[in-house]
């Protein structure tokens, strides 16, 4: 998407990852991606954590959001200088990522000292989040994760109504299984 404001044309984050194809996702799916620079979004999401009672423990330590049928869920989006800040709370319990832009048009997005890339793909209208790589930070040095060690995460984001969004989360640890997963339906709220 393009914003315009004082004579001069802003892209958004993912209007320039996804280039000609951005016109081809849903106005719904568009609206959680406009921060100009605040996007917002609201609503209900069932959230689980893994079978696994380390899997628990694990989403516990990490302040992950706690399990729940029906749980309150906002997004802020705040874009500045070519990247985005997610400030998602569930049920008052936030999970803040950065996102931006990685080589190669890969979507890289940081949650602590962990680093995760993506491709986005076209899906019904929707965005599928393709995971590719997974680091970890320390300090100004990325240490790439072997895949059979990494954090897999699976997301897609589709157009559920004319101002909603149905989203699904999956972060899953090899060997432990699934960790934290949520889906659910957000509804768009106008950009700030």
């Amino acid at each position: 998407m393009t914003v315009h404001g004082s004579g001069a044309e802003i892209s958004t984050l993912y209007s320039r990852l996804l280039g000609a194809s951005w016109s081809s996702v849903a106005e719904a799916v568009r609206g959680v991606h406009a921060a100009r620079p605040i996007a917002c979004s609201h609503g209900r999401v069932r959230v689980t954590n893994g079978p696994a009672p380390l899997a628990r423990i694990l989403a516990r330590m990490l302040w992950l959001p706690r399990p729940g049928d029906a749980v309150d869920t906002r997004l802020v989006v705040n874009a500045a200088a070519g990247e985005e800040q997610w400030v998602r709370t569930f049920d008052g319990r936030r999970l803040d990522t950065r996102q931006y832009l990685a080589t190669g048009g890969e979507l890289a997005e940081r949650y602590g000292a962990f680093e995760f890339r993506f491709r986005l793909e076209l899906s019904g209208g929707g965005i599928a989040f393709r995971q590719v790589g997974a680091a970890v930070w320390l300090r100004t040095f990325r240490l790439r994760l072997p895949s059979s060690c990494a954090p897999r995460v699976t997301a897609c984001e589709e157009p559920a109504g004319e101002h909603d969004v149905a989203v699904h989360v999956l972060v899953e640890l090899p060997l432990l299984g699934p960790v934290l997963a949520y889906d659910g339906t957000i509804a768009v709220e106008a950009p700030v």
